[in-house]
């Protein structure tokens, strides 16, 4: 800086390397909660899930460990080295 020269100093970014690798067992654990959920509301119903008529790969949230944020689009929060990773999945049941 005494010789003119310019510093930026940015914050750390943290990137988590391995996400694809957990990509396909989120996937899994979202596509089985969205089972339950939907048996859990056609019950009221007397009705149950039936084969799996169409299922979709949504976005997903990396967000600070705490973060209630959420997006359309999906995030990746880089400013924290804690991570929470949600995975979306689109999933239509036929109805027994």
């Amino acid at each position: 800086m005494n010789k003119g020269i310019d510093v930026d100093v940015d914050a750390p970014q943290y990137y988590y390397s391995k996400i694809s690798d957990l990509k396909v067992e989120l996937l899994n654990d979202a596509t089985k909660d969205a089972k339950q959920r939907a048996s859990a509301m056609l019950k009221a119903t007397h009705n149950r899930t039936g084969k799996i008529q169409s299922v979709k790969m949504g976005v997903f949230q990396i967000t600070d460990s705490n973060s209630t944020d959420v997006s359309d689009a999906g995030i990746y929060n880089t400013n924290s080295i804690e991570k929470k990773v949600t995975a979306v999945a689109n999933v239509v049941f036929k109805i027994k």
